[in-house]
């Protein structure tokens, strides 16, 4: 059921919400948060309803998408989109489009919504704001998620969150390479002695392959370096270099899901490795909602990190991107 409200106000579209669901015999019991979704335009509330959809099959929750246009001039407009049952999935939905001067206080606008004793996370699925832990919408919550990807040079966008980190922060483009690390972690364990050098491969601007060459700079205190590949989406290779000659690499074509582990004296061993979902890492993100410390180390190492090879367009949105995959 889709219910739309005209010149609304918080407090009726709470109240709508709580008559709604007595008339169809369910409550709230079993919402384990409240997930605030903030989008710049209208447009984008549909794919918004849709990643938050999949989440919330794992994650029951409130959601509210909330149209943060970043425009405050005009008259006060406050319409409202409340969606339950088979339009809502296992969530309640609500949307928030304020308009002129109603947007002023977006957290005066979410706060009568949000359910009580459950924890809050905000998510950007668009480009980042300046400092999320100072957006209105983001003092309200315990984590918030951000997507770097999203914005025209991703590369500038993570570099300038870990500028600003706060415990509670965390970014997609760090989950979209959970895979990448547990068998990079994996690979590692078995080494009978400490590599030389590591040497990383991806795309020139996508933050996968930079923040694994951090990751791995951070953790094994290796010299390591990030090489461009002219033909990388994401991420293409980790290469471990030793001393005697050896390698052992792990590298995955542009384009596909099998990743290929080579190493010296062995047979090529296939291994699947397929780019996540954007949903996957939300609901990855939603799995602890404690502070992830430990990607903010990682983000003070990208800030480090020795990006010696390779040139970096001077235009980083000359390629669009891929709104399917997670690594993108």
């Amino acid at each position: 059921m889709i219910i739309t409200l005209k010149d609304t106000t918080s407090s009726e579209i709470a109240s709508r919400i709580v008559a709604l669901r007595e008339e169809g015999g369910s409550a709230t019991l079993g919402r384990v948060l409240t997930l605030i979704v903030v989008v710049s335009d209208v447009l984008d509330v549909e794919r918004a309803i849709e990643i938050s959809d999949a989440a919330s099959r794992e994650h029951p929750c409130r959601v509210i998408v909330v149209v943060d246009s970043g425009s405050i001039d005009g008259p006060a407009r406050f319409n409202a989109q409340i969606r339950v049952g088979d339009s809502a999935g296992a969530s309640d939905v609500v949307v928030l489009e304020p308009r002129g001067a109603a947007a002023t206080d977006l957290a005066s606008l979410v706060a009568p919504l949000l359910l009580p004793d459950t924890p809050v996370v905000t998510y950007w699925p668009d480009t980042p704001p300046p400092t999320p832990s100072a957006h209105p919408l983001g003092r309200l919550a315990a984590r918030r998620i951000t997507d770097s990807r999203s914005a025209q040079c991703p590369m500038d966008a993570i570099r300038a969150l870990g500028a600003v980190y706060s415990p509670g922060d965390t970014d997609l483009a760090w989950s979209g390479v959970t895979l990448w690390r547990a068998l990079l972690a994996t690979i590692v364990e078995d080494f009978e002695t400490i590599p030389e050098r590591i040497r990383v491969t991806g795309h020139a601007t996508h933050p996968s392959s930079f923040l694994i060459a951090a990751w791995l700079d951070f953790k094994l205190g290796i010299p390591t370096v990030h090489e461009v590949d002219a033909d990388a989406q994401t991420i293409t290779g980790v290469h471990f270099e030793f001393a005697d000659g050896r390698e052992v690499a792990l590298t995955r074509r542009a384009g596909s899901s099998v990743a290929h582990l080579q190493r010296s004296g062995f047979d090529t061993a296939f291994v699947n490795l397929p780019r996540r979902a954007v949903q996957d890492c939300l609901m990855e993100e939603l799995r602890r909602l404690d502070p992830d410390v430990f990607y903010g180390n990682i983000l003070g190492a990208l800030e480090r990190f020795p990006f010696t090879s390779g040139v970096i367009p001077a235009h980083c949105g000359a390629e669009e991107p891929d709104t399917e995959g997670a690594e993108r």
